[in-house]
């Protein structure tokens, strides 16, 4: 079984923090020298691009009963102050969208709070959680569309399940900044659009013109498996691109794999908050949390 952070000793919580660190400065050193790859934000003109070509609405909040009023709180506010950020970029398949690159580090000075994340086994508040919201759709809006996916890291936790008979596995886990979601459009350039609008965060992509492909997403082998971690839930998302007018084919490839450990609907409410460790390594004290009972 993984080891969680409440059991890992104070020397493994260093390494774990030093491969961290070392996995960081490699990626900024490699914005500062593959520009190409990660270049900075650029806005679209604000003419020349009305046709719609897509659109992704996805409802902030959870109703299941794991959720934390105070973190989905958080998550909600971090959702819509992260969103202007993608507002109105340029992209082009030259031109690819990186989440960190558009975004930034996500800190309190910033205005951002806590909401929940996933990290190390745990379900944990953290600055700016809840912030895989966003790179969840961006990630599926590309997909869907046909887009290069040039980085994209799957959950390896599963909090909320999947709706039955849903296609599951389009989301996409951000850690800053190594661990990111980069994506290019095959036909460019394009405008994307990101805005909060009643309780939903809701994504556009506008063009010159109607696209010239059209993609198909399916999933194989789905399986749920026993493992020493628990239940395992894995599949492949398979993408099937097609040029829009003749049928030929462009590409078929998986565009991701996916193996998730599924929490118990106990664990899915057990947080820093709740779970009364208070000697755990990953616990976190969370502001306007005082005085709640374990």
């Amino acid at each position: 079984m993984a080891p969680r952070l409440v059991t890992l000793s104070p020397s493994s919580l260093l390494w774990r923090r030093s491969k961290q660190l070392a996995l960081q400065a490699n990626r900024l050193a490699a914005w500062a020298a593959m520009p190409e790859r990660w270049p900075r934000p650029l806005l679209a003109p604000a003419r020349g691009m009305g046709v719609l070509r897509a659109s992704l609405r996805v409802d902030l909040a959870r109703t299941d009963p794991g959720a934390d009023p105070l973190l989905e709180a958080g998550k909600r506010h971090n959702v819509q102050l992260a969103a202007p950020a993608f507002d109105g970029l340029l992209l082009t398949p030259r031109r690819p969208l990186s989440f960190w690159r558009t975004l930034g580090r996500l800190t309190e000075r910033a205005g951002y709070r806590h909401g929940l994340s996933l990290s190390g086994g745990c379900l944990t508040p953290s600055v700016g959680g809840g912030i895989c919201l966003l790179a969840n759709a961006l990630f599926e809006l590309a997909a869907r569309q046909g887009w290069y996916i040039l980085e994209r890291h799957g959950h390896t936790m599963e909090a909320v399940p999947p709706p039955e008979g849903a296609l599951w596995g389009l989301d996409a886990t951000v850690f800053w900044p190594y661990v990111d979601v980069v994506v290019a459009p095959r036909e460019g350039p394009v405008r994307l659009g990101a805005r909060v609008q009643e309780g939903s965060l809701r994504l556009t992509v506008h063009a010159e013109g109607p696209p010239k492909t059209r993609s198909r997403l399916w999933s194989v082998d789905d399986a749920l498996e026993e493992t020493p971690e628990g239940p395992v839930r894995t599949n492949r998302i398979v993408r099937r691109v097609e040029d829009a007018k003749t049928g030929a084919l462009l590409e078929e490839r998986v565009i991701a794999e996916n193996r998730r450990r599924l929490l118990s609907p106990e664990a899915r409410q057990q947080t820093c908050l709740t779970c009364g460790e208070a000697g755990c390594h990953a616990r976190v004290d969370v502001p306007g949390a005082e005085g709640r009972e374990p």
